[in-house]
């Protein structure tokens, strides 16, 4: 079909009526188009309103702590313009308590400045469709999670993980919401899981732990990686392996498993048939020809299930801005030989904890040239050793020592392989630039090999550990100067070949930031996909799928759950807040001494600073404006404390914010000699 440089978009929005926006770039003619009816549109009055705050993908919500929001529609008419492509994570605090949150587990939900205020309930299951709810993984490359729900029945599809950025202090992981099925977990047949990567997998062990007898379907080596995570928390889970082509009925649910190639081995595709309709998950997927293991993406396979019909097709984004095609994986051999070569000291090689492929080839380089190899990182320890027990990981003997033995061999015999290369600080990689890992040092003219790309958000991290390891005299290989890595992911010309060979009715893309799913939904109309069945879907968005045709007919409150050490989902959007205040801007206490009797300040004000660069006598020029101000109050009548320090919270907020252009965390402390004396006088008499 033609395409024009700037066309009209219809798309689907938290229950929205079809609504019109412009794209100006090649084409934005991509969006779902169906209209929801009057009747569900009035459901809106019975929405609740949702705090306003900026945050990671727009909004912070979820059901049992913090919050991620949902974007929604003031009216049905008319909807705004879709989240900005890179989500911020400088949220502002929601408004609601931190104990109504805990004690009621459904945070109110908190919404991006250009979010409107209503969010559309989706109308009752309508019997005869297909219901998917995405809890994760739209709008942002992590915690993915789909939910597909057919005649009162439930099926996952795969329960990971994101992981928390500089924004987010003491934060270990993110969650998907599981609010929208936790009342529901009987109904849930099985948890299909598509690969083995954290943000695919991460959260199974949270989700087990509100019903461990859940079924997980996946490939021997991704239950493998579960199987030992889930042994760290004490839950042994119920395991059904499947491999390519297998079929599996799971209650209503016909099930077929797709052969793809990944940055990990035995990644699968799930074909999902009801009979309402039929969808497939492509799971992470890319078309490289050359794998190591002879395992390419199974064309063949997904022609028959295009033949057979696919009304729902749910594809990978994250590289569909990416023109051409990726780097077969076989490519990265010659370029780690030729670092190897000219490596004189040890090599330490950061990359995925579960790439085995990419460890395959490094592993092979080190035996070339006569390196011993050493695993280090917990999570690189444990996957290698599973993948190698299992067969798909082969280690020349003699070739892998084990980290206390590294000590007894030469520098320029030893390559370190580790995490770390995402630029994480905790990571290995991260603690040997810090100078603070236990066995490992940079010495001068030693190689460092970051064999991995920068995902949106990372380059920060990633750059930092470059520049700290330069500066100790270490020789850095990364993306930039060497091609030592390729994409796990379709670029633009694979998802070209993807949409013409399954040939779906409708097209809902996933796992990426909205201007992967925005581009995503392009090429799918490039391909002849009707724009009005192009869904482009947020995190709780409702899409059912009836009679061959996809459409956004509601949303459900889905956010972000915070794991914070032992607690899940206790730490709210508030307390974070404060973290980062504390972190960044530092801490103002003031104390004053009232006798709100006499409308008279008799001590102070006396003001106490951590953090801040400043000097306490900076502050004498706002004491006396504090004075004047609570003075004022108790002349006015105002007796209440707590009505007092928010007096001055706000005079001193606002004159630190204007002179001094900071925004410190300001707690306010206000004793009032009157009150003292009125409770002392009652104590008295009443003994």
């Amino acid at each position: 079909m033609a395409i024009e440089e700037t066309k009209t978009v219809t798309t689907h929005k938290r229950g929205s009526k079809a609504a019109k926006r412009t794209e100006n770039t090649q084409i934005a003619d991509v969006k779902s188009a169906k209209s929801v009816s009057s009747e569900k549109a009035n459901k809106a009055e019975t929405t609740s309103k949702r705090a306003k705050s900026s945050g990671r993908g727009g909004s912070r919500g979820n059901g049992s702590g913090s919050s991620k929001g949902t974007k929604s529609a003031k009216s049905v008419k008319n909807v705004k313009s879709v989240k900005p492509a890179r989500k911020s994570k400088n949220s502002n605090a929601a408004s609601s308590s931190a104990g109504n949150r805990r004690n009621s587990r459904l945070a109110p939900q908190t919404t991006a400045p250009q979010q409107d205020d209503v969010l559309i309930a989706p109308p009752k299951y309508r019997k005869g469709s297909m219901r998917i709810v995405p809890l994760g993984g739209l709008g942002e490359i992590g915690r993915n999670m789909n939910v597909v729900e057919y005649n009162g029945h439930l099926l996952l599809i795969d329960c990971g993980v994101l992981f928390p950025e500089e924004e987010q202090p003491g934060v270990d992981l993110i969650l998907p919401d599981f609010h929208y099925i936790k009342d529901r977990l009987d109904k849930v047949d099985a948890l299909v899981l598509t690969h083995g990567h954290e943000d695919h997998i991460g959260g199974v062990p949270y989700l087990l732990k509100l019903r461990p007898d859940i079924p997980l379907i996946g490939s021997k080596l991704t239950l493998a990686f579960v199987e030992a995570k889930c042994k760290e928390h004490r839950i042994n889970p119920r395991l059904v392996e499947v491999k390519g082509r297998d079929k599996l009925k799971v209650g209503p649910f016909n099930l077929e498993f797709v052969n793809v190639t990944h940055s990990i081995p035995d990644a699968l595709a799930v074909f999902v048939q009801t009979p309402a309709g039929s969808l497939i998950d492509t799971g992470d997927i890319k078309l490289d020809q050359l794998p190591l293991d002879h395992r390419i993406t199974d064309l063949v396979e997904f022609g028959k299930l295009g033949e057979k019909g696919v009304d729902l097709l749910m594809m990978d984004s994250t590289n569909a801005e990416v023109p051409g095609f990726v780097k077969p994986e076989t490519t990265i051999g010659p370029a780690l030989d030729q670092a190897f070569a000219q490596a004189t000291r040890k090599i330490i090689v950061a990359s995925f904890s579960s790439h085995v492929h990419r460890v395959q080839q490094v592993v092979d380089a080190a035996h070339k040239y006569g390196r011993k190899v050493v695993f280090v990182g917990r999570s690189m320890v444990r996957n290698m050793s599973i993948a190698a027990d299992l067969g798909y990981l082969r280690l020349p003997e003699d070739t892998v020592i084990d980290l206390k033995k590294a000590h007894d061999v030469q520098d320029d015999k030893l390559v370190y392989m580790c995490t770390g290369s995402q630029g994480e600080p905790m990571a290995a990689l991260g603690r040997i630039a810090d100078g603070n890992h236990r066995d490992i040092t940079i010495n001068e003219f030693d190689t460092v090999i970051l064999a991995s790309s920068l995902i949106p958000g990372n380059e920060h991290g990633v750059y930092k550990i470059i520049n700290k390891l330069v500066q100790l005299g270490a020789r850095v290989v990364n993306r930039d100067n060497a091609a030592v890595h390729v994409s796990g992911h379709c670029n633009e010309g694979e998802l070209l070949y993807m949409y013409n060979i399954v040939k779906p009715k409708c097209a809902m893309p996933i796992h990426g930031e909205n201007r992967h799913l925005v581009a995503n939904g392009m090429i799918a109309v490039k391909t002849g996909v009707d724009p009005q069945n192009v869904v482009l879907a947020e995190d709780g968005d409702v899409v059912d799928l009836y009679h061959g045709q996809a459409a956004v007919v509601g949303s459900v409150p889905c956010g972000y759950v915070y794991v914070d050490g032992d607690s899940v989902g206790e730490l709210t959007e508030e307390e974070l807040e404060k973290r980062r205040i504390l972190g960044t801007e530092g801490f103002v206490s003031s104390f004053v001494v009232v006798d709100t009797e006499t409308a008279d300040v008799v001590a102070g004000p006396k003001i106490y600073l951590n953090a801040v660069a400043e000097d306490e006598s900076e502050f004498d020029k706002v004491r006396h404006q504090i004075v004047e101000q609570l003075q004022d109050a108790m002349m006015t009548g105002t007796r209440d404390t707590y009505k007092l320090q928010q007096i001055m919270r706000r005079t001193l907020g606002s004159w630190v914010a204007r002179q001094l252009h900071r925004k410190p965390m300001i707690v306010p402390v206000v004793a009032d000699i009157a009150q003292d004396v009125d409770e002392a006088m009652g104590l008295n008499a009443a003994q």
